[in-house]
Parts: C-alpha cells; sequence; structure tokens
C-alpha cells in the first residue's frame, strides 16, 4: 500500500494538470498513489487525467455522479485512499519535490496527525512564484486556539488556505469529512473539527505548497483557475455549526474562543457587506449596518483599494 495518497478534485482542469501532476512524479518521496476526482468537467480533463494514468498506474481517475463540488470529490478521495497520509493537491496548484519528504517524515518524528506547511504564492498568468505566507521558519503547535487565531483582523495568513497532510486513521476513526454543503471555507471547518477532536497538529513554516492565487500579484489578473466564490457570511454559520456541535463537549477557554471567532467572522462578513451595499448605491441601508458596527466600518475603509498602501500585492490569503 503507499504511504501518501494525494487527493486531487478536478474541474475543467486540463489545462494545469500537468504541471500538478508533474509537481507529485517529481518528488523525492515516490510512494505515493494519485486519486484524481474529474468533478463532471466539461472540458478535456477527463481524457488527460486517462492519460496520465496510462503513464503512471499510481494515477488513479475517479469521477463524481454529478457536479458537486471540491468537498464532494475530495470526501470520495477519502473513501477510496489506501495510504496512511493524505495530501490534498488542488488541481491550479503544485508541491516543492521535497514536500512529501519532509512532512512525512516530521509528521512520524512529532507524532502528529495533522501536519501543515507554509505557503508559496503563484501567478499562474506570469508563470512565477511571487512570495511565501511565512517570512520566519521554524515548527510549532497547531491547536484550535492558534486556527482560530490566525482568523483575527490583521492576520497575515487564515490557515484555513494551508493543505495539511492528514492522518488517515485519525479521519476515519472519528468519521470526519470535508462538508458537502459548503463550496467557501470547507478546508478551516474540517480542520476545526479535527482539532477539536484532539488531533495533534504541527506547523512548518518553510513553504512547500505552490498556491495559485485568485489575483497575481505580478499580474493582477484573476486566475484562470479559480473556482471559489467568495461568502463571508459562510464563515459565520459555521461558527455557529462548530459551536453547536461542540459547546457541551469543550471547556469554557475553548468556548471563547469558538466564540471570538464568531466575533471575527461577522466583523468580515459585515465589512464585506458594506462593499456591495457601496456598489449598488444603498446608501441607506449601508448607513444603518455602518451605524450598527463601527468596526466593520472601519475594517471596510482600512481594506478599500483606496485606503491600501502601495506595493502589497494581493495574495488573497490575508482575508477582507
Amino acid at each position: 500500500m503507499p504511504q501518501v495518497s494525494v487527493i486531487m478534485p478536478c474541474y475543467n482542469a486540463s489545462a494545469f494538470l500537468d504541471r500538478a501532476i508533474g509537481s507529485l512524479r517529481d518528488q523525492t518521496f515516490q510512494d505515493w498513489e494519485l486519486l484524481a476526482i474529474d468533478d463532471c468537467s466539461t472540458d478535456d480533463t477527463a481524457e488527460r487525467l486517462r492519460e496520465w494514468s496510462q503513464r503512471d498506474p499510481r494515477v488513479r481517475n475517479l469521477r463524481t455522479a454529478c457536479n458537486g463540488g471540491p468537498s464532494v470529490a475530495r470526501n470520495i478521495g477519502i473513501g477510496e485512499a489506501r495510504g496512511e497520509w493524505l495530501a490534498i493537491l488542488d488541481a491550479d496548484d503544485a508541491f516543492k519535490p521535497e514536500r512529501l519528504a519532509v512532512l512525512t517524515a516530521l509528521a512520524e518524528e512529532r507524532a502528529a496527525d495533522f501536519v501543515f506547511d507554509g505557503l508559496i504564492y503563484y501567478d499562474d498568468q506570469e508563470g512565477k512564484e511571487t512570495g511565501q505566507s511565512f517570512q520566519h521558519t521554524g515548527i510549532s503547535p497547531v491547536s484550535i486556539s492558534e486556527l482560530i487565531h490566525a482568523e483575527r483582523p490583521g492576520s497575515p495568513l487564515k490557515f484555513g488556505f494551508l493543505k495539511p497532510m492528514m492522518r488517515r486513521a485519525f479521519i476515519m476513526d472519528n468519521a470526519l469529512r470535508y462538508s458537502e454543503r459548503l463550496r467557501f471555507a470547507e478546508d478551516f471547518d474540517l480542520y476545526a473539527r479535527c482539532l477539536l477532536s484532539g488531533a495533534r497538529g504541527i506547523l512548518d513554516r518553510r513553504g512547500f505548497y505552490v498556491y495559485t492565487t485568485q489575483l497575481g500579484q505580478v499580474s493582477g489578473a484573476r486566475s484562470q483557475g479559480t473556482r471559489t466564490r467568495f461568502t463571508p457570511q459562510t464563515r459565520v454559520e459555521i461558527m455557529d455549526s462548530l459551536i453547536a456541535d461542540y459547546g457541551e463537549t469543550i471547556d469554557s477557554s475553548t468556548m471563547e474562543t469558538l466564540l471570538q471567532g464568531r466575533r471575527w467572522q461577522v466583523l468580515y462578513a459585515d465589512a464585506h457587506r458594506l462593499g456591495e451595499l457601496r456598489r449598488t448605491g444603498q446608501w441607506p441601508a449601508f448607513a444603518s449596518l455602518a451605524a450598527r458596527h463601527p468596526h466593520a466600518l472601519w475594517r471596510f475603509i482600512s481594506r478599500s483599494r483606496l485606503f491600501r498602501s502601495s506595493g502589497g500585492g494581493n495574495n488573497s490569503a490575508a482575508g477582507i
């Protein structure tokens, strides 16, 4: 059996498959299988995946019954996986060659269930890497507190954007899966549920996952592979669900952490709503929401293009 099962949802991803699968074949650690799940693509993704499976028997092709989004596809992959570890690879992203070797060794050394690593940002319109998520290296634990704290206003990176390697036995033993009702922030939801269920998480701040940003930092153009629709209210609903599902089993400190996380998500959602109201000229509603939530107004103002300092770019992973 392979040690690592790499799960890759694919929807109209034909243009990106060579780069993604090629980065997997270039790994210094070769004991892997790839479960490529075609989510009912309308381009030639299925044909390209068949070609890859003929070239490399480690590439296993699966297909959803109907287009269901990344959570459905990933859950199919989890159900079919045979490896000790699960690694998610989005079809428009890539791995650095040493990623699987480093993460598997670190996971065993630290007896971890989840191993997070940093992101390397990639502008697909320019075909170049544009920066990293963490400026400093180091290894540290990741608990539910760290996960939620990364959601705070001004945080340079929300950990829900990371793609940790996960111990399959922990996922299976705790009957945890991606929520199939979510097409946004489904990663964060799963990570939170795993950590609340007792998963041992660690973070290596070095960047090994090459993440295609929604908006290129150099080109300023939207990525051709981006499918995500930004719906910040979804994050509020996720926090409500976590509080309801785990409220009776967690201690008071963890509950306060979840409540604080919910307050931050309300802030983000209201700031985003202010932007929508401004764009559509709904000024009475804008004034009413601003009066009720002045912190959201300040967040909206400080994140508006007019008020941003120049030179920072947009990695799309820092939140609104």
